[in-house]
């Protein structure tokens, strides 16, 4: 908490940054609010009126001697700590009275909200003049470089608030996206700049600790403690820190415990991948962690009756305690010795432990070797709210109270489950507990709505106009199942071994999204994508093939049976399988043949692009369609453009044309030239960062046009015709020049 000098008194103003102080420009305060003048030790602090009754419970002695509006100390000028220089007080629109002291030091470098806030001031001479201020003197306030943030630079919110163009304080979610990004960042990779004095060269994360104890040993500042969020007790009332005497902590922040945590997290498999950089950043600031309290449900801690342990500490290894539960239910409270829990989950002495407690050494064996099977768990399934407590006090503990083997192996973390798009609330009418749901829907509906609710970090939203439409869809594959056993021809089409790839290709997908948790897109993939190539492969094949027809409806049973069981296995049943689904491998699949499914695709494309010009046209009976397939110098040019693309999938245009022309023949050097731009603006924008991929492997396009050339008769009743851009008549040309990899001209006539 930052002391601001004024002629008799102070101005509090909060921060959880003090290696920012050196790019102090302003302060802010809320000019529509209400402050307390107040007599804190020796001191006369203007702070919040919430703030005295919260420092009294930090220790604090605290008289409160009036209030004062915001307005009045816009425009008054402090000494700031640190820097030494007097800095104006300027209004704000974020200044929250529940944070801190309602009063926030302004460093617009490395703040987004101060940035802006700054620059909507500077831009509004109005505002300006309601409050009081000289436009120019605050037109004159600039950021100032304090440190070096890597690839954001040394004037980081700036640059932010550009690029993600946010225009006012209102955009909040920008905002906050904004400093989310920016802190962390910072913190990982900031450098001091020379202007920092003392702390010039050193990494943020150093350069806060040695600011911070330097401010408060001169009395400049003083240590204060805010929740991180707003919290409510089971009454409702808000909760505040309070600073309790003879508290006990368990010392996350040690720097030993630390790194061996870290080594731990580094080895552990997380689900979303994304979560790793949450659980980083909590190892980062995670400290002393007040560990008991003096009330309550809970265990006493062992050497002082007085004290209970909260439930967050008490519950970090307990999956431990599950391995073993069923025997150690049957004992008494005296045989629970601590020997017998050290030889059980450790490497203490089996034969004492049997001595002390009573159980033959032989049962205690036994157990030990049930834990071991166990342990270490390969997956503890979590709520994302729980990634700052309950998971990394668990790593926390697992590291120190065990070996290295019987580390966590995995964590996964999950939203909060949203009732069409609102959170779940009695008062709102939309508090369903899953009873009522089975019962209404049954459960594969249910499970199937949940799953295809979300995955991942994202809050799952249940939807009940999913719900009240995938009974329908469940009944509707059942009939497809019992109308189709058996059915199909037994000649072979060369589009059946598309569609086996295309089944392989989906159940691969699925497979790895299984093995990283997101049963949504699995199940999605089964039951959704799956039927829609089926779909195609009917309008190409006619009839489809008896072993596709029956390996489609198995992988789709198959597939969707974690998920929605029961109807999986009448499915299963009703396809004439004598088995148990349940006992079915799930569907593993593997890489597609690539050439197979981009060649199919081609003529999927050019089917669409035909309507698209025939509608286009207003032509209903063409006479012939003639498909131009593009040059050899053009498929030369986009794997070319592939190998120059970055992360991103984009490619600069000089290196295209100067890596390309050379190549391309005399006769078409203008004709390439034009190519390449449309290439690089337009039709790699509308393809995707991942477009290398599409067209990774060249296939011949006139070779696969004319094996579908009977498809497209059919389609189009009239005369189809392929051929190469040099096969191409006169008057064809200038249609003829349009042609892409796999997006062949049309000449329709």
């Amino acid at each position: 908490m930052l002391k601001f000098k004024g002629e008799d008194h102070f101005l509090v103003a909060a921060t959880l940054r003090p290696e920012t102080v050196f790019g102090q420009t302003n302060l802010w305060v809320d000019g529509d609010g209400t402050y307390t003048k107040a007599k804190v030790g020796d001191e006369t602090w203007i702070v919040s009126q919430e703030m005295p009754f919260k420092l009294k419970l930090q220790g604090h002695k605290v008289k409160e001697l009036g209030k004062i509006q915001g307005r009045d100390l816009i425009g008054q000028k402090y000494m700031a700590p640190q820097i030494g220089n007097e800095i104006i007080v300027l209004p704000s629109k974020f200044c929250d009275a529940s944070i801190g002291s309602g009063i926030v030091t302004s460093v617009p470098s490395d703040s987004p909200d101060d940035y802006q806030g700054l620059v909507d001031l500077q831009n509004s001479s109005s505002d300006c003049e309601k409050w009081g201020l000289d436009h120019e003197l605050v037109m004159a306030i600039q950021p100032i470089a304090i440190l070096d943030s890597g690839e954001m630079g040394t004037l980081p919110a700036p640059k932010l608030c550009k690029e993600l163009g946010i225009k006012n304080q209102t955009q909040r979610k920008k905002l906050e996206q904004a400093k989310q990004d920016l802190y962390m960042h910072s913190f990982n990779h900031g450098i001091m700049l020379h202007s920092t004095e003392y702390v010039a060269g050193k990494p943020v994360e150093e350069a806060r600790e040695i600011v911070k104890d330097k401010l408060v040993e001169e009395g400049k500042a003083i240590i204060y403690y805010e929740l991180t969020g707003p919290v409510e007790s089971r009454w409702l009332a808000d909760c505040v820190v309070k600073i309790v005497d003879n508290q006990w902590f368990l010392e996350y922040g040690s720097e030993e415990w630390t790194k061996t945590t870290e080594k731990a997290l580094e080895a552990m498999e997380l689900y979303p991948s994304k979560a790793r950089s949450q659980f980083e950043y909590v190892l980062q600031w995670l400290k002393n962690w007040a560990c008991v309290r003096e009330k309550g449900l809970g265990t006493k801690l062992p050497w002082d009756d007085n004290w209970v342990i909260e439930s967050l500490s008490d519950s970090t290894i307990y999956m431990a305690y599950y391995t073993v539960a069923h025997y150690l239910k049957d004992l008494n409270e005296k045989q629970l010795k601590e020997s017998l829990f050290d030889a059980i989950f450790g490497d203490g002495n089996t034969k004492l432990a049997a001595e002390e407690s009573g159980v033959k050494q032989a049962e205690i064996i036994r157990w030990r070797n049930e834990f071991n099977y166990w342990y270490p768990y390969d997956l503890r399934v979590s709520g994302k709210d729980l990634i700052q407590n309950h998971l990394s006090f668990s790593l926390y503990n697992h590291t120190a109270m065990f070996g290295e083997d019987k580390w966590p192996r995995g964590f996964a973390v999950n939203g909060w489950v949203l009732v069409e798009g609102e959170k779940m609330s009695k008062s709102k009418g939309n508090f369903f507990t899953l009873k009522e749901l089975t019962s209404k829907y049954g459960a594969d509906v249910v499970r199937f709505t949940l799953c295809n609710a979300g995955e991942g970090l994202d809050d799952p939203n249940w939807e009940t106009s999913f719900a009240e439409t995938a009974g329908k869809k469940l009944k509707n594959w059942l009939s497809f199942v019992k109308k189709n056993k058996g059915k199909g021809r037994t000649t072979s089409h060369p589009i059946d071994t598309w569609f086996s790839e295309i089944m392989a290709s989906v159940a691969h997908q699925a497979n790895a999204a299984s093995e990283r948790l997101k049963f949504r897109t699995s199940t999605r993939l089964f039951f959704f994508e799956l039927p829609q190539y089926f779909k195609w492969y009917i309008q190409r094949a006619g009839e489809p093939h008896v072993e596709i027809l029956k390996e489609y409806i198995s992988i789709v049973n198959r597939g969707i049976a974690p998920i929605i069981p029961h109807t999986a296995e009448e499915a299963w049943s009703l396809s004439g399988e004598k088995e148990f689904i349940l006992n079915q491998p799930f569907p593993e699949g593997h890489k597609p043949d690539l050439s197979l499914i981009t060649g199919e695709d081609l003529v999927k494309q050019t089917l669409e692009d035909t309507r698209a010009i025939l509608s286009i046209a207003g032509i209903d009976n063409p006479e012939e369609i003639v498909f131009i397939v593009a040059p050899e110098w053009k498929w030369n040019a986009v794997h070319t453009a592939g190998e120059l693309a970055d992360s991103r999938g984009q490619v600069k245009l000089n290196q295209l044309i100067s890596g390309v022309m050379p190549t391309i023949p005399p006769e078409s050097k203008k004709l390439g030239a034009d190519f390449l731009k449309k290439w690089v603006l337009k039709d790699i924008p509308s393809l995707g960062p991942d477009w290398q991929s599409k067209y990774a492997q060249q296939v011949d396009e006139a070779e696969i046009l004319s094996a579908s050339v009977d498809f497209f008769t059919n389609i189009f009743n009239c005369k189809i015709t392929v051929v190469n851009t040099d096969q191409a008549k006169s008057s064809m040309v200038s249609k003829a020049n349009q042609s892409s990899p796999l997006r062949p001209a049309i000449f329709v006539s």
